[in-house]
């Protein structure tokens, strides 16, 4: 058996990552916790007794350039809407990527920031379904943050991917095969992206028994522009389940989709199959008082294609998520959150999130 002295650097890596994820985490968590009982007054507690009030999961969105065009079924509740209730959620992701490989006629070169901004509208239809649409924007150019950025990696030994040895601020988003683009995001301009449409049934409700679990079916149309990289020219579909169980102050969440797609012709005429991807996650929500909640959260996206044996392109993506959630009035909610790709090879380096919901 032969190892690469490059697989075992990618381990020492992935090693070093996690471990200093553990520490930026679990430390923090377990100060907050430690005096969550010191700062929790008899009216918050009991604010917190009967049915919980759940603030979670972080609804993770990764911005990984060239999937950025093709279903990324998002985690939720295994709880739905009442009949008629409504949910409006205002969200922005914003994202710093290094990834870039070239060799000869082949290329995964993605280097710049994506913001995504979205309006996510769920509505309870039935009793047991529940409809969600999501029309987005898309925004890329060169950035601001390679400082910041490499300034992070250096202090928590998270892995920059390279970035380090590059000037800063400059932008590329493309994919190549023999010469052939199979797909490049536009730069500087407001693109709109293709629209999910999703419908989510009650498979059974949370009791002593068991968790709430929902199944999704996402059906994602071509509202977007397959030339300008903000659309894959094509009608895609997901579908997958998710769960939740709430336990006390604790509420764990779960889920797993598999997404099929409607080959784009950029791809075709690279020669580059976009595989039917598989996505998995897993999180946990603590209710440290009557308004504010701490979310910890991993998604694993695996890999859009095998047909560039790049890791730029052709790795798993395991985004580690973690910030709070807050009540800005009866019906609102405020997530702000901070993801970080602990593989460190085919996804964004940093995300940051902030989510405005209203229920009605």
């Amino acid at each position: 058996m032969v190892i690469h002295e490059s697989n075992i650097a990618l381990g020492r890596k992935a090693q070093r990552a996690l471990r200093a994820w553990t520490l930026a985490v679990l430390v923090p968590w377990g100060l907050l916790m430690g005096f969550s009982g010191c700062r929790a007054s008899g009216a918050e507690l009991a604010g917190l007794s009967g049915p919980p009030t759940v603030r979670g999961p972080i609804p993770t969105r990764i911005l990984q350039p060239a999937s950025l065009i093709f279903p990324s079924p998002r985690p939720r509740r295994g709880a739905l809407l009442e009949r008629g209730e409504a949910r409006v959620a205002a969200e922005v992701f914003y994202s710093s990527i290094f990834e870039r490989k070239v060799a000869g006629f082949d290329a995964a070169d993605f280097d710049g920031e994506i913001a995504r901004g979205s309006l996510m509208l769920s509505y309870g239809a039935t009793d047991d379904l529940e409809v969600v649409i999501e029309p987005s924007v898309l925004f890329a150019h060169s950035g601001f943050l390679d400082r910041i950025v490499d300034e992070f990696h250096a202090f928590s030994g998270f892995s920059g991917g390279g970035r380090e040895s590059y000037p800063r601020n400059r932008y590329s988003m493309r994919l190549e095969r023999n010469g052939v683009t199979a797909y490049e995001l536009r730069e500087e301009e407001a693109l709109f992206g293709d629209l999910p449409i999703s419908f989510v049934s009650r498979v059974r409700d949370e009791d002593a028994d068991g968790p709430a679990l929902a199944a999704r079916l996402t059906v994602e149309l071509p509202t977007g522009n397959e030339a300008d990289g903000s659309g894959s020219g094509g009608i895609d579909v997901a579908a997958g389940v998710s769960m939740e169980r709430s336990l006390g102050r604790w509420t764990f969440f779960g889920g797993a989709d598999g997404m099929l797609v409607d080959q784009p012709e950029r791809f075709q005429d690279a020669g580059i199959d976009v595989r039917s991807v598989f996505f998995a996650n897993g999180g946990l929500e603590y209710r440290w008082n009557r308004h504010v909640s701490l979310l910890g959260q991993a998604v694993l996206q695996m890999p859009l294609t095998r047909d560039l044996t790049f890791e730029e392109i052709d790795r798993e993506i395991l985004d580690l998520g973690f910030g709070l959630a807050f009540d800005v009035s009866k019906d609102g909610v405020l997530t702000l959150t901070f993801h970080e790709d602990a593989v460190a090879a085919s996804g964004p380096d940093v995300t940051v999130y902030a989510g405005l919901v209203f229920r009605f």
